[in-house]
């Protein structure tokens, strides 16, 4: 399956519209990814989230619903390489 490509931007308003569509995460503020090296841990991605602002949302459903975007997310969408 060929990854599309996304700028750093386009990819955390992705992860954001995601994450504030699960339950009890529509005040989550921002995030914010890093690059990193594809690994399997990354389901072979070039970045992962490096900082949540989960804002008036509980850390914990912020939390769980940001890991569940990204591994989604992470298996459609690479990184434009930025520097």
């Amino acid at each position: 399956m060929t990854r599309v490509l996304r700028t750093a931007e386009e990819i955390e308003a992705l992860l954001l519209q995601d994450v504030r569509g699960q339950r009890h995460c529509d005040k989550v503020e921002a995030i914010r990814i890093r690059p990193c090296q594809p690994c399997d841990d990354t389901n072979g991605a070039n970045w992962k989230v490096a900082s949540v602002d989960p804002g008036q949302a509980s850390r914990e459903f912020a939390g769980a619903a940001v890991m569940t975007a990204m591994d989604r997310l992470q298996r459609e969408v690479s990184a434009i390489p930025w520097e």
